[in-house]
């Protein structure tokens, strides 16, 4: 008669097999998910900037996120007049100067799902100002930084 069943030493080592292939797999996915999110911002932030500058051409200065929805088309599916194109990061703008004549829209981690993004002990907050620079939000003033964009790394 065979043996029937796997000794306990076979077990053991598929169980550290599964082990090593966790260690190197959960790291990994879990950047590729932080980098689509990151993405996601840079993307809304983009399409915030192309209907301001649609609104600037129309209307001679730039909106707020309300305006942008109401005047020039800006997708707004919940009718809330806001722009949310991703759960994880809530989109705003800040109006400067006299005639409101450039901007500042920001991405913001809004910690759905428990999502956070953290880099160097702060929130990573990406911004793009009316002039086109890319950069981030630190301490209520726009940071140039655009090599951060271009990474997007974790």
């Amino acid at each position: 008669m065979g043996k029937q069943g796997f000794s306990l030493m076979e077990v053991m080592i598929v169980v550290v097999i599964i082990g090593i292939l966790a260690a190197i797999a959960i790291p990994s996915y879990s950047g590729y998910v932080t980098r689509t999110r990151r993405a996601e911002a840079v993307t809304a932030l983009q399409t915030v900037a192309l209907y301001q500058e649609k609104h600037m051409a129309e209307r001679g200065q730039y909106g707020t996120i309300a305006q942008l929805i109401a005047n020039v088309g800006l997708p707004d599916p919940d009718n809330d007049n806001q722009y949310e194109p991703s759960e994880f990061y809530g989109i705003t703008v800040d109006l400067v100067g006299p005639d409101n004549r450039s901007f500042f829209a920001r991405a913001t981690p809004s910690g759905a799902r428990g999502h956070t993004d953290i880099v160097d002990g702060a929130a990573l907050v990406f911004a793009i100002s009316s002039d086109g620079q890319l950069g981030v939000w630190r301490g209520g003033a726009f940071v140039a930084h655009p090599e951060l964009w271009k990474s997007l790394r974790p």
